[in-house]
C-alpha cells in the first residue's frame, strides 16, 4: 500500500512538473556520506578499515560504494514539490544494488497556507535557529515536520506547523505521532523557534532555539533539547541537551570559520521498554553509568574553508565524539576540495580519517561526488 501511495504521488508530481513555472533536475554521482544518502546509509566511494587492533597496518578494503542521486524540484502557482531517487551498489563486495524513492508534494490554496504529503520533507520545514554551521545541516529535533501529512501556515514572519508522522501512518507497530512547530523571524534581526515531537505518546521531545541575524556574514544560534535521540550530532541519546553553533565569513580574506557544539547536561537518556515480541510498551529514564562513573555524551565540530580561486575551495572538517567520564572517543579529520567545473557542475573530493582510542587510525576513506544540473528552468 505504501509503495502504491508513493508511486501515485510521484506520478502526480511528474505530470505537474510539465507545467511548472520553475523546474530543476539535479544529479549527484559518486560516493560521499555527507552529500549522497545511499539507501542503506551514506557511504564514501572507497573505505579502508583497520581489522586487527594489534597490527596497526592491517587495513582492508571493506566497502566500495557507487551511489547516484537524481532529484527533481518544481513549483507552480499552487503546487511545489521534490522527488528524489537514490541508487547505491556495493557489488564489488558481493552486495546487491538498492534503490530508494523519497519526496513530497505541497498544495497552496493561498500563499499563507500549505498542505503537504510525502515520505520525506528533507529540511523544508526546519527551525532556522537550529542550523549547524560547521555541518551545514540540521538535526531531526530542529524539524517541525519530517514526513507524513502536514499543514503549514506562514503569516508576517510567523510559521506554524502541525504534522502527523508518516511512521505512524504506514507502520502498525508505531505509536501515533503528532508533531507541532513554530518559528518567528524578525527580518535582519533575530529568529526564534520551537518543535514539539510525539506529543501523543511517551516518547515526547521538544526543542527551543534562538538565533542572531543582525550581523552580516555571522551565524550565531543556540538551543535546548529535551529527549534528543538523533545520534548524528551527539554520540548517544540524551535526556537534556544544550547545543550551539557559530560561523563567520571573512570576505576580504575569502575565509570561513565555523563551529558546532552539543552536549548532554547529565548522564540520563530515555529508552523504549519492549515486550517479548519487541513491541514498545512504554518509556523509561536510564543512566550512562559504570563503576559509579557517570558518562555524558559530547560532540564538537569545526570547519575552515578558503576560496583559493573563483572555482576552487579548500576545506578542512573535524568532528570529535566522546563520552565525558569514559575512555571512549572518536575523531574524524576530513580535508576536501570543491571544484566548480564550468558548465559541468561541481566536483567534491577528499580524504576522510577516523581515529579512536584503541587503534589510532581506525578507518580512512575517499569521498567523491560530482553534482550537476540536467535542467534548470526558472
Amino acid at each position: 500500500m505504501k509503495k502504491r501511495v508513493l508511486a501515485a504521488a510521484a506520478g502526480l508530481s511528474l505530470c505537474t512538473s510539465v507545467f511548472a513555472q520553475s523546474i530543476t533536475l539535479t544529479n549527484t554521482f559518486g560516493g560521499n556520506s555527507d552529500s549522497i544518502d545511499a539507501p542503506t546509509g551514506g557511504s564514501d566511494f572507497i573505505t579502508f578499515t583497520q581489522h586487527d587492533e594489534k597490527d596497526d597496518s592491517n587495513y582492508g578494503n571493506s566497502v566500495t560504494t557507487v551511489s547516484d542521486r537524481l532529484q527533481l524540484d518544481f513549483s507552480t502557482a499552487k503546487l511545489d514539490g521534490r522527488i528524489r531517487t537514490e541508487f547505491s551498489t556495493s557489488k564489488l563486495n558481493g552486495k546487491e544494488a538498492d534503490v530508494r524513492f523519497r519526496g513530497y508534494l505541497r498544495y497552496r490554496p493561498v500563499e499563507q497556507l500549505g498542505f503537504v504529503a510525502g515520505n520525506d520533507f528533507f529540511t523544508k520545514y526546519t527551525v532556522a535557529a537550529s542550523y549547524f554551521a560547521a555541518s551545514d545541516d540540521y538535526a531531526s529535533y530542529g524539524k517541525m515536520a519530517e514526513n507524513g501529512i502536514a499543514v503549514i501556515g506562514d503569516v508576517a514572519g510567523l510559521r506554524l506547523a502541525a504534522n502527523i508522522s508518516g511512521d505512524s501512518l504506514y507502520d502498525n507497530n508505531e505509536a501515533f505521532k503528532l508533531n507541532f512547530g513554530a518559528q518567528y523571524r524578525i527580518k535582519d534581526v533575530a529568529s526564534f523557534g520551537a518543535t514539539l515531537k510525539s506529543v501523543t505518546n511517551g516518547n515526547f521531545s521538544t526543542g527551543i532555539f534562538a538565533a542572531l541575524e543582525s550581523v552580516e556574514n555571522l551565524t550565531l544560534n543556540a538551543g535546548f533539547v529535551y529527549n534528543s535521540t538523533d545520534t548524528s550530532f551527539l554520540p548517544a541519546a540524551s535526556k537534556y541537551v544544550l547545543r550551539a553553533s557559530a560561523g563567520y565569513k571573512i570576505k576580504d580574506a575569502k575565509l570561513g570559520l565555523f563551529a558546532d557544539f552539543a552536549t548532554g547536561l547529565n548522564n540520563e537518556y530515555i529508552a523504549a521498554e519492549k515486550d517479548a515480541d519487541k513491541n514498545i510498551t512504554g518509556y523509561e529514564t536510564l543512566e550512562y553509568k559504570k563503576d559509579n562513573d557517570d558518562y555524558v555524551p559530547l560532540q564538537v565540530r569545526g570547519r575552515v574553508s578558503f576560496d583559493a580561486t573563483d572555482t576552487l575551495s579548500l576545506n578542512t572538517f573535524v568532528k570529535v565524539n566522546t563520552l565525558v567520564g569514559a575512555d571512549a572517543s572518536e575523531t574524524v579529520v576530513y580535508p576536501y576540495v570543491n571544484i566548480k567545473l564550468p558548465k559541468f557542475g561541481t566536483l567534491n573530493a577528499g580524504f576522510r580519517m577516523k581515529f579512536n582510542d584503541n587503534v589510532g587510525l581506525a578507518q580512512f576513506s575517499i569521498p567523491l561526488a560530482w553534482k550537476y544540473k540536467l535542467i534548470d528552468k526558472k
